[in-house]
């Protein structure tokens, strides 16, 4: 599945399934319906097409229309879209792919090749050789500051003692380590929080009502959590579980903390 389809008609028929990857997604929970669509070309007006849908992210292709019965097939116009099924025999495009071939990866300029190894603490001259060397790896790193970059760069950096250019497969298999591990450490922080929520919630109802009788107002929720005895990332996450318990409560204005209802 390589383009995504105009405006789909009324389906006429029931979907079966294709089972071809999805080009936008990736998902092989693709299906083939065909679509009843305005056609001038016929006489009654209109014609079907098939559709390759993928029922996971909704992308569409369209392709060769489907001839009634009665109708003679005619030749297909040469501009005409090709054929979904991915068959050997589908007409390439104005590119000279076929339309289950992939798009080649654009590959990224001088500055941006300079701009990674700059990121990765390079140390050594940058020439023309080093950049072609480095574009392939650089054109998989993506754009500058997301994550598949800052793992491209952390490669990089730990390769230049070995004098080599780590393959592209390593960026993909470091930014899939990384992104596990952040929600592996997000997954402990909030079942840490729900252990402090469980052992501070009544301290918390009782500092947050002694400040409003106090002062007027409530805490902020960094003063309620160095009450609690709680800093760093365990603090917000605290409050957070405390809210979502029901209490406390809050609003956008400052100082609105206050002991839930009921």
């Amino acid at each position: 599945m390589s383009i995504a389809a105009a405006t789909a008609g009324k389906v006429t028929h029931a979907r079966r399934r294709l089972g071809a990857s999805c080009r936008a997604c990736g998902s092989t929970n693709t299906w083939v319906e065909i679509r009843r669509e305005a056609d001038p070309r016929r006489p009654a007006g209109v014609g079907e097409w098939p559709y390759a849908v993928c029922l996971s992210c909704g992308h569409a292709v369209r392709g060769r229309p489907k001839q009634p019965e009665h109708e003679t097939p005619t030749a297909e116009p040469a501009d005409a879209t090709p054929s979904t099924t991915g068959s050997d025999d589908a007409r390439p495009g104005p590119d000279g792919r076929k339309p289950h071939e992939r798009r080649p990866r654009p590959k990224v300029d001088d500055g941006r090749v300079e701009e990674l190894l700059r990121a990765a603490g390079f140390n050594k001259e940058i020439t023309p050789e080093v950049l072609e060397a480095h574009r392939r790896f650089a054109t998989h790193a993506g754009k500058p500051g997301l994550p598949r970059w800052k793992a491209a760069v952390a490669l990089l950096n730990s390769a230049q003692g070995r004098g080599e250019v780590p393959h592209v497969r390593e960026i993909y298999a470091e930014e899939k380590r990384r992104r596990e591990a952040r929600r592996a450490r997000a997954a402990q922080l909030r079942r840490q929080a729900e252990d402090l929520a469980d052992q501070h919630a009544a301290a918390a109802r009782e500092h947050v009502a002694r400040v409003w009788a106090d002062t007027g107002e409530g805490p902020t929720w960094r003063e309620l959590a160095e009450a609690l005895g709680v800093r760093g990332p365990l603090a917000s996450a605290l409050v957070d579980v405390l809210h979502r318990r029901r209490v406390l409560t809050s609003s956008e204005e400052p100082r609105s903390l206050a002991v839930a209802p009921g």
